[in-house]
């Protein structure tokens, strides 16, 4: 590995950072922001996936972007300034009277586009210089990194608005702070990507494939267990996920009575697992491949929504959050890393754009879905299932829990590796995570050598 790509891999750390404290101070607290200004479950939906499903339609235009500006670099760092730059609008909708949340769900849309272009383009870019051999445990580094920043700066907000609000009296001042605290971050952010090395952008006209023909072809490509099976299994995950995402802020807040603070700690507690296990899910990836672990934790993230129906208290929602962290950090790592191991990087970028088209579109109809079915089954008469159906919200936690299991069971068994790697059962999987965890190793190796 030369230099220039050594110290590009060390800037797209502190990139990644950077960028990590804008989504932990800002991105992270938006439904908050939403509910302060009396979003209904609807509003909180469209907050939550209307800009992301329409930044996934917009975003397609990035290759174009890309090779009309014929850098990869140039076309990211003014994408991700001009995201900078939205959440000053996003911090003054708060004054627009009688406006207020179609105003936040249009400057979170522009937030959206603006990243999301920059997503394929980016990937594109980090592909081409991060060598394969490495790829599980640079990322699983990266990942740590940036879920730190996202603990971190996240509890800060937390502790900034219930300041505002229990001292100062007015909790939007500290919505205020953290959102300039967030632009701040995503100017970081573009310092550090500047600092970038760029390998040279090679583009062949013949390499680049049609959306007309991704969709045309879907099908058949789909019999192959690759990019298409994966982006479907994906894209219905995310349907079943986004199906309880935007609520859960609202059940924590509503229900739950949950302070800032108690919210910043619910959160917290899932990146706190999050920076533990990555490392080693990473290095396991590059032992045992992506698809061993996106079979363990698919199934994993079954469980995850039914266990929403049960917590009353901050104590329950930490320890869902625990497990969620566990199941989340190895399938977000692997997902990513299955991607670009069924793309090329020739095509990569068209590739991953139209991922996000099909992956948008689903989060979306997962969560208006989720806010239409809320709304209907408020007028049932479940009075024989109070105890079980005690919040408006517990429908949607049984449902998504359903959707998953279905997904997993019919799609996931149907992804194939492009490279062979050694294998290993789910079960043996899991305890190799397990007991790799710092200070628990030695406990659970003991009790398996003494057959208990």
């Amino acid at each position: 590995m030369n230099e220039k790509i050594k110290k590009a891999l060390r800037y797209s750390l502190f990139d990644g950072a950077s960028h990590s404290v804008m989504v932990g101070i800002g991105e992270h607290y938006l439904l908050a922001y939403a509910i302060l200004m009396c979003a209904t479950d609807l509003q909180l939906g469209l907050v939550a996936t209307l800009p992301i499903f329409l930044a996934s339609i917009l975003q397609l235009f990035s290759i174009k972007i890309m090779h009309t500006v014929r850098s990869r670099k140039k076309s990211v760092l003014l994408f991700s300034s001009l995201q900078a730059l939205i959440w000053i609008p996003i911090i003054f909708v708060y004054s627009f009277v009688g406006i207020k949340i179609p105003s936040l769900i249009f400057f979170v849309s522009l937030y959206w586009v603006f990243g999301l272009i920059v997503s394929p383009i980016w990937t594109s870019w980090i592909g081409d210089l991060v060598p394969e051999k490495i790829r599980g445990k640079y990322f699983s580094k990266r990942q740590v990194a940036t879920s730190i920043a996202v603990f971190v700066s996240f509890v800060l907000g937390g502790f900034i608005l219930t300041y505002a609000k229990d001292t100062l009296g007015d909790a939007y001042i500290g919505f205020a702070v953290i959102f300039v605290l967030a632009l701040l971050a995503r100017f970081a952010s573009v310092f550090f990507l500047n600092k970038q090395y760029e390998p040279k952008l090679k583009i062949e006209k013949e390499k680049e494939f049609a959306l007309k023909d991704f969709i045309f072809h879907f099908s058949k490509r789909f019999k192959k267990g690759h990019f298409n099976t994966a982006v479907l299994y994906f894209s219905f995950i995310s349907f079943g996920i986004y199906f309880i995402a935007p609520y859960i802020v609202a059940f924590m807040l509503k229900d739950l009575n949950f302070s800032y603070m108690q919210y910043a700690a619910a959160i917290a507690s899932y990146l706190v697992v999050q920076v533990t296990l990555l490392p080693i899910w990473g290095k396991i990836l590059d032992k045992y491949g992506s698809l061993s672990i996106l079979k363990l934790t698919g199934i994993l993230m079954v469980i995850n929504p039914f266990l929403w129906i049960f917590p009353k208290e901050l104590a329950h929602v930490v320890f869902i959050q625990i497990y969620a962290g566990f199941a989340m950090s190895g399938f977000m790592l692997a997902s990513f890393n299955f991607l670009l191991e069924t793309t090329t990087p020739k095509k990569r970028a068209t590739a991953i754009s139209y991922f996000h088209l099909i992956n948008g579109t689903f989060i979306f109809l997962g969560s208006i879905s989720a806010a239409l079915l809320i709304k209907v089954s408020s007028g049932w008469n479940l009075v024989a299932f109070n105890d079980l159906f005690w919040s408006k919200y517990v429908i949607v936690f049984l449902v998504s829990g359903l959707w998953r299991l279905g997904v997993s069971l019919t799609i996931l068994p149907k992804l194939k590796e492009i490279k062979i790697h050694k294998k290993i059962s789910s079960g043996d999987l899991a305890l190799k995570v397990i007991s790799s965890i710092p200070g628990k190793g030695l406990q659970i190796r003991a009790h398996v050598h003494s057959g208990k």
